[in-house]
């Protein structure tokens, strides 16, 4: 058998068994579904055969009479039920059965899986050496769409790599905001002459914590300008974070309220700072996750022209 012909068979035969697969994913659904059915019909059965138990056991009053009509109309009425049920319950049992009947023989067919898949790529192969030894212009065509797509896989590792980094970059900023918010807090209490000593240094703490945070900020983001870098070229994207030196010494010892009040305003300036690095990390953070759909697009239309170019001779 020549290649163009085995490999017609083979794609054929691999397509099938991506419909059993379909299937397949579709029965363990009902099956689930209807295991479900068939164990709450199994109680249903059970109530109403206990319900017509207890009915022929024990008497009933005038009132249960006067409602229901006898004994006997009520006894009929409880195994017409229990009649019901068991006809629900008995339909639900045997539609599971066939379907687990049905998923046993397509287990079955879904093992040649793999087999047939590596065969249908050794004969993609095979055939794209027949077209290359053949046909110079096609190899050209089929060496060019590769790169391309090489090239833009690459792009997308770097996208999902820049990604990772921008994430932890920004999570660090917001925890610089968030202690910054805690130093003006405590700050706003000492400036209106309460916990005295206790607030500034419980102020300065933070400051102290947002510094530290701020030194790991900067590591992360000049790596995420580094990573943008490899994407979009040697753009300065300016992302920087500088903490200024608080004077934390004479507002801890010194309850003055001038100079706490210009450290609350330093404190506000470098916020104000933060949040725009922060800001503009998110937005880079967006067009690099709108930039992941547009190269997958362009990959996917790549290996479509790759198949359209096998496929001409």
């Amino acid at each position: 058998m020549d290649t163009i012909t085995e490999l017609t068979n083979v794609t054929k035969e691999l397509e099938g068994l991506k419909k059993v697969g379909s299937r397949l994913e579709d029965l363990n659904r009902e099956i689930t579904e209807l295991q479900g059915k068939v164990g709450y019909l199994v109680k249903q059965v059970d109530k109403e055969s206990e319900d017509i138990e207890t009915l022929k056991k024990t008497g009933v009053k005038s009132l249960f009479y006067k409602v229901l009509g006898s004994k006997e109309e009520q006894l009929e009425k409880e195994r017409q039920e229990y009649l019901e049920a068991n006809l629900r319950y008995d339909e639900a049992r045997k539609s599971l059965e066939l379907l687990e009947y049905e998923r046993n023989i397509l287990e079955g067919k879904i093992k040649a899986m793999p087999s047939t898949r590596q065969r249908h790529q050794e004969l993609l192969k095979i055939r794209e050496k027949e077209i290359i030894a053949s046909n110079p212009r096609l190899a050209a065509k089929i060496n060019t769409i590769d790169a391309q797509i090489t090239e833009r896989q690459k792009m997308l590792y770097e996208v999902e790599e820049a990604m990772g980094v921008g994430r932890g970059a920004n999570h660090l900023l917001e925890q610089v905001l968030v202690k910054l918010d805690q130093a003006v807090n405590w700050g706003q209490w000492d400036m209106t002459g309460r916990r005295g000593q206790m607030s500034g240094h419980m102020k300065h703490r933070q400051i102290d914590m947002a510094k530290d945070l701020a030194y790991k900020a900067k590591i992360s983001l000049t790596q995420f300008e580094k990573e943008l870098r490899d994407i979009y070229g040697p753009e300065n994207f300016g992302l920087t974070v500088r903490i200024p030196t608080f004077s934390s010494f004479t507002d801890i010892f010194f309850d003055n309220l001038i100079t706490d009040w210009i450290v609350q305003q330093k404190i506000q300036n470098t916020r104000a700072g933060v949040l725009s690095v922060r800001d503009k990390t998110q937005r880079l953070l967006i067009t690099l996750k709108g930039t992941t759909p547009k190269i997958e697009s362009e990959i996917a239309q790549l290996q479509e022209a790759r198949k359209t170019v096998l496929k001409t001779i």
